[in-house]
């Protein structure tokens, strides 16, 4: 892809609106390509940069430019990333922290500011987007680095987008659940209903108030009602989890993070260990079930109650000592942990599920927002 622009971009101001509209498209599906020149292009008009490039491996250890959007772009596709240069260094590596730090892609004679996001494209490999500006011009602020980390989030959305699954699949997995929770669970709880709006009409009726009997049965009956529906919702959630139980722990960590992208409006960053296969193999299948489930409480969280604009999910395995530790540390920037609200069932449940290893989660208030930080210590093999 290239472009006919003969000058920058002015920055053009956005919103956490804008990045809904972008998430929607992807999630929407359609042409990958179409998709990918999109938010390339996106990410030059919204950070108001001259440059955005997409950087992928073209071969072992090659990385290129696969995707460029402004002026300079017909200069820069195809490009290949200098091997000895800081980035080409830290995309070997595997380094990630190293690799958002880099500000200069060395890619031409004329000095430009960089600013790059990685993109963890599952089987397509690491890669990253890359926004430049004249040295002369105003550098990134923190704003640019939440706009293009999102964006690049969803450029990885679209690129794994295929190995999630045939529509068709995806389609009639939908339509399985729906017709078990409304045949089972759905109509449990409307009888439910019907039976507490009976009991109700009854003891607003004047002079036909219900003896205590007939109140003690339509509430047992009720309450009987719904731990059925809790019953089969169950039975569905372990049917689900059987069927899934082939996919790997960072498969699974990759669709909870698709799955948020609705709720949030965004792309949660998600930060794995330079070789996840090797994650996969050391966890053993209870703890990995805990590691899911607590990334999948967290980001839930963080879409009903932070009201933020990043969130970021970090799981990484090391040596502590003697032992051996996986910690999942999941942060946003948004409004925090209300002290007025005692009840918090979403870190209760986390809680419990380090508990039962032996290990610990800590709610920390940053400025802004909030991380959460779970870890256990893995058994002795």
């Amino acid at each position: 892809m290239s472009s006919d622009d003969p000058s920058p971009a002015q920055p053009v101001r956005t919103g956490r609106s804008r990045i809904q509209d972008l998430a929607g498209a992807v999630l929407a599906g359609g042409e990958a390509e179409d998709l990918l020149d999109l938010l390339v292009r996106s990410a030059r008009t919204d950070l108001g940069a001259r440059t955005a490039l997409l950087v992928m491996p073209v071969g072992p250890d090659r990385w290129g430019v696969e995707l460029a959007d402004g002026p300079d772009a017909a200069e820069l596709l195809g490009r290949p990333i200098p091997a000895e240069g800081a980035a080409g260094l830290a995309l070997h590596g595997a380094d990630l922290e190293v690799l958002e730090e880099v500000h200069d892609l060395e890619l031409g004679p004329t000095p430009s500011r960089a600013l790059l996001g990685v993109i963890d494209a599952a089987e397509h490999g690491l890669g990253m987007l890359a926004v430049l500006r004249p040295e002369a011009e105003a550098p990134f602020t923190a704003a640019d680095r939440e706009r293009l980390d999102a964006l690049a989030g969803l450029i990885a959305l679209t690129l794994r987008a295929p190995t999630l699954g045939a529509s068709i699949e995806i389609d009639d997995e939908r339509g399985r659940i729906a017709r078990d929770l409304h045949d089972l669970a759905i109509q449990e709880l409307f009888a439910v209903g019907m039976e507490l709006e009976a009991l109700v009409d009854s003891l607003e009726a004047p002079g036909m108030t219900p003896s205590n009997a007939r109140i003690r049965s339509s509430v047992a009956t009720s309450v009987q009602g719904v731990e059925n529906a809790v019953a089969q919702i169950r039975q569905i959630v372990q049917s689900l989890r059987r069927e899934r139980s082939a996919a790997t722990l960072t498969e699974q960590l990759r669709h909870e993070v698709g799955l948020a992208t609705a709720g949030l409006g965004f792309v949660p960053a998600m930060r794995l260990p330079p070789h996840p296969a090797e994650m996969d193999a050391e966890l053993p299948p209870e703890i990995a079930e805990d590691v899911v489930a607590v990334v999948r409480e967290c980001l839930a969280n963080a879409a009903r109650h932070a009201h933020a604009s990043a969130v970021a999910v970090s799981v990484s395995v090391f040596s502590e000592g003697v032992d051996r530790v996986v910690q999942v540390n999941v942060s946003d920037n948004g409004r925090g942990i209300d002290p007025a609200v005692e009840r918090r069932s979403g870190l209760a449940n986390i809680s419990s599920r380090a508990r039962r290893h032996s290990g610990w989660v800590d709610a920390i208030s940053l400025e802004p927002g909030t991380m959460v930080s779970w870890r256990v210590t893995l058994p002795a093999v």
